[in-house]
């Protein structure tokens, strides 16, 4: 029988937009290439997404996103729960089985994660985003947190902050 290691992740970090215009696209499921950043644009390293697809109408619970990479490799990301009120997402990820060889992180499981916006009283976004998961004892488990905690702040963050930074361009007068 394998062995598992809990982990748990972590990162917080501010975006310059009201947390309204924040959790729109965060909620926006589907359409989170509107935001995400490449690697050969300095986002986290890892493969290029190729596609991803929504399960389920935009504003339903539970409804889940398909992201497919280049790589033939793919996860669903599963939105459990959605509280407009608090700002709160709850989701998994699973990762899919891919016939073509090409395999994501197959050391996790149970991957678990919370997504908080704050508004701040300068008119921020406070974005705190935690996951609890489980690793194969054989797996590097410092290595898995940070992989996770860079996807935070390399990816999704400041994904975030160079979509309002652009907004923000575009609506500034000449």
């Amino acid at each position: 029988m394998q062995k598992f290691k809990r982990g748990h992740a972590e990162y917080r970090g501010i975006v310059d937009a009201p947390i309204d215009d924040v959790w729109e696209l965060l909620t926006d499921w589907a359409n989170f290439e509107r935001w995400w950043i490449k690697p050969e644009d300095g986002g986290r390293p890892g493969p290029n997404i190729a596609s991803v697809e929504l399960l389920g109408a935009p504003d339903e619970v539970p409804r889940t996103r398909i992201v497919r990479h280049v790589t033939g490799s793919a996860v669903d990301e599963k939105l459990w729960m959605q509280d407009d009120a608090t700002k709160r997402i709850v989701y998994d990820m699973v990762f899919r089985p891919n016939p073509g060889g090409a395999e994501l992180r197959n050391e996790f499981r149970n991957y678990l994660a919370t997504t908080m916006l704050d508004s701040l009283p300068t008119g921020e976004t406070l974005m705190t985003f935690k996951s609890e998961f489980d690793v194969i004892e054989e797996a590097d488990l410092n290595l898995m947190i940070s992989l996770i905690e860079r996807t935070y702040s390399d990816a999704i963050l400041n994904g975030f902050r160079q979509y309002f930074a652009r907004q923000k361009a575009q609506t500034v007068p000449a």
